[in-house]
């Protein structure tokens, strides 16, 4: 097996070494895969705006809601000097 797969990788690099193979891997990837990932890019990018926009919105309902705790309060007026800890 050992001696098969060291042909297979010597025939893989003595093809990527030929300068028709790579001139046809290049058209291939700028006449094919880019348009390809140019369009799903395009259709991704509404809904990864969405899933932006839903976390900026948790995020800011967790911070209201955290700020507005009576713990949070208490806290606040215990470090700004407005009332005393409870006993």
């Amino acid at each position: 097996m050992p001696l098969l797969r060291r042909a297979l990788w010597m025939a893989a690099k003595r093809a990527a070494a030929d300068p028709r193979v790579q001139a046809k891997a290049r058209e291939v990837l700028q006449e094919e895969i880019v348009p390809r990932v140019r369009t799903a890019v395009d259709v991704a990018k509404p809904e990864i705006r969405r899933a932006r926009d839903n976390v900026q919105r948790a995020g800011q309902d967790i911070k209201n809601a955290v700020l507005e705790s009576a713990a949070s309060r208490r806290a606040r007026d215990f470090l700004e000097g407005t009332k005393k800890p409870p006993e």
